[in-house]
């Protein structure tokens, strides 16, 4: 049987409570005290305020990972869009020199 909630301030300063009496087997070695959210790997407990910091940060990083996956793969569509672009106008190049070539003989043998 799970441990009652304690109330809001009810906590002694001395007293900690194990969360996975609370929350289930997924909280073992968890427990909450007067200083914050502790557990046995962790150097000093974390506050509330400190938890929601990190939660904002993985947030923050998730959304700036999914930011960076999408420019990078509008980079890759503009390096695409490059690449055609330099072929298409390396083509023209050539066709307009071909061409000038052909109207310079033609204008060559029209005024002969």
């Amino acid at each position: 049987m799970p441990a009652p909630k304690p109330r809001a301030g009810s906590l002694a300063p001395h007293e900690t409570l194990d969360l996975s009496d609370l929350l289930g087997s997924d909280w073992d070695g968890f427990s909450l005290g007067a200083d914050g959210l502790q557990h046995p790997a962790w150097r000093r407990a974390f506050s509330a305020g400190e938890f929601r910091a990190m939660f904002w940060r993985c947030q923050q990083v998730r959304i700036l990972e999914h930011e960076l996956a999408q420019v990078r793969a509008e980079l890759d569509r503009a390096r695409a869009d490059l690449e055609t672009a330099q072929a298409r106008a390396g083509w023209y190049r050539r066709q307009l020199r071909l061409e000038s070539r052909a109207g310079m003989m033609l204008a060559f043998i029209a005024s002969s």
